[in-house]
């Protein structure tokens, strides 16, 4: 009997785990600042969407060591979740109304589909985070073949992603993965570098 993959479809029995790694992973990111509640619910939404999808590397004993969500387009994602789990999602950030800053970051955030750029894909890697002890395993390399199979499955031929422009590991990490990079943009208040990659002529991530 073959092994089962580690390499799931993210599921709504995910979100948990999925959120908590994301908080550890991404301790800069605005998102993780509206807390682990709000990620939960996010992560509960993408899987659920039309336009959004994911894939968690998922031990035997069912601990996520890593994973990644996506979108085919980013836009279309915050929609469809916001009509799925709006109230859900906005009970958490109930304690930021008193602070503008947060409410303004938060339009930021929801506008930056349509502010990144007209000209470059739609469709996106929203996040990608892979725990400490998996780290040497190419999960998050793995991970990301899978989406660009499924990306490529709807027809997408082309993606981005975006990651602040001082993440040097992170922005390592993409060029691996046969993005180049497109701009950079400001994005609340920091330099934001956009990576895109062309599924129809990468030639995939080599084999690991």
């Amino acid at each position: 009997m073959q092994d089962r993959s580690p390499i799931q479809p993210m599921a709504r029995r995910h979100a948990r785990q999925v959120a908590d790694l994301h908080r550890w992973g991404i301790v800069t990111g605005f998102l993780s600042s509206l807390g682990v509640m709000f990620l939960r619910q996010l992560y509960t939404a993408i899987p659920s969407c039309p336009s959004g999808f994911g894939y968690v590397w998922e031990e035997p004993d069912g601990n996520v060591l890593g994973f990644v969500a996506c979108a085919e387009s980013t836009g279309r994602v915050y929609k469809q979740g916001l009509l799925r789990r709006g109230v859900l999602m906005a009970l958490p950030l109930a304690r930021f109304v008193f602070r503008p800053s947060v409410i303004r970051r938060l339009w930021h955030t929801l506008r930056y589909p349509s502010r990144v750029g007209a000209d470059l894909p739609r469709a996106e890697i929203l996040s990608i985070v892979v725990a400490d002890r998996a780290r040497g395993r190419h999960v998050g390399k793995r991970l990301m073949a899978a989406a660009f199979d499924e990306f490529a499955r709807r027809d997408i031929g082309s993606l981005k992603v975006a990651v602040g422009a001082d993440n040097e590991a992170a922005n390592g990490f993409y060029r691996s993965c046969g993005f180049s990079l497109a701009v950079t943009r400001e994005h609340h208040g920091l330099p934001m570098n956009v990576y895109v990659v062309d599924l129809r002529t990468s030639g995939g991530i080599a084999e690991v």
